[in-house]
């Protein structure tokens, strides 16, 4: 489960949790050929207009997905991101 906590300074913390199905869930849309070709459909027409050039991947493998939110289950517990301000506001994102 992936957790991010917030804590301002003077007020209440507020955890999120985000269960590992909802990542999968996520994983797999994120990863839908769909959504891809949607994706470079618009980011092509935008760049038509714009003469810019940028490299967009064709899509994601959902194996390979698979395999990493696989590997993300080892490593429960770790803190991914811990930013303090100066005003005291913390963001804690652990596994």
């Amino acid at each position: 489960m992936l957790k991010v906590k917030v804590k301002l300074k003077g007020k209440t913390e507020f955890t999120v949790s985000l269960p590992y199905t909802l990542i999968h869930a996520g994983g797999w849309i994120a990863s839908s050929p769909l959504l891809w070709k949607f994706v470079n459909s618009t980011f092509i027409q935008k760049n038509v207009d714009e003469n810019a050039k940028s490299f967009i991947p064709m899509s994601i493998e959902r194996k390979e997905i698979r395999h990493l939110l696989k590997e993300i289950k080892r490593y429960r517990g770790l803190t991914i991101v811990e930013v303090k301000d100066k005003d005291g506001a913390e963001v804690v994102v652990r596994l």
